[in-house]
């Protein structure tokens, strides 16, 4: 059965969505350190397209392995459509619905944070996946190096 991790940013509203990209890249990245794939679920192709330079600058000696295309097996993927490809390890949701596809990860961490539309959104969601009996964890995340890791 698949593990829900609800990850809630703390701080102000303006600055929690690149603060969230930031936890995103932060969950990859611990994530591939433990040789487990990453599939991001984004379908706003523009919040796709900020991740994706944030994965290239994450590490300054280094970058996050990435690809936008489920059939290239990166350790990493942005996926914007319906077909999660292969993966299976860890789902990071960064859209306002969950997939319908998302009981097939072993991992799924959902994000809190912007405004109180959004954030009651996924107390909604905590509720429903509570009510299904899904293992459920939650943090509130203040400092983004060593933010808990579902793995």
């Amino acid at each position: 059965m698949t593990k829900v991790h609800f990850h809630q940013l703390q701080g102000s509203s303006e600055d929690t969505l690149l603060r969230a990209l930031q936890l995103v890249c932060e969950l990859a990245n611990e994530a591939g350190k433990r040789q487990h794939s990453v599939l991001i679920y984004c379908p706003d192709a523009k919040l796709a397209s900020q991740l994706e330079a944030l994965l290239w600058q994450h590490i300054p000696s280094s970058f996050l392995a990435h690809s936008r295309a489920v059939d290239d097996h990166a350790p990493i993927c942005i996926c914007s459509g319906d077909e999660p490809g292969d993966y299976h390890d860890m789902l990071i949701n960064l859209d306002t619905e969950t997939p319908s596809w998302f009981g097939r990860f072993e991992h799924l961490a959902e994000l809190i944070y912007g405004d109180a539309d959004s954030v009651q959104v996924k107390r909604e969601r905590f509720a429903h996946y509570k009510h299904l009996g899904y293992p459920l964890r939650f943090s509130k995340v203040e400092n983004l190096k060593g933010a808990p890791v579902l793995l």
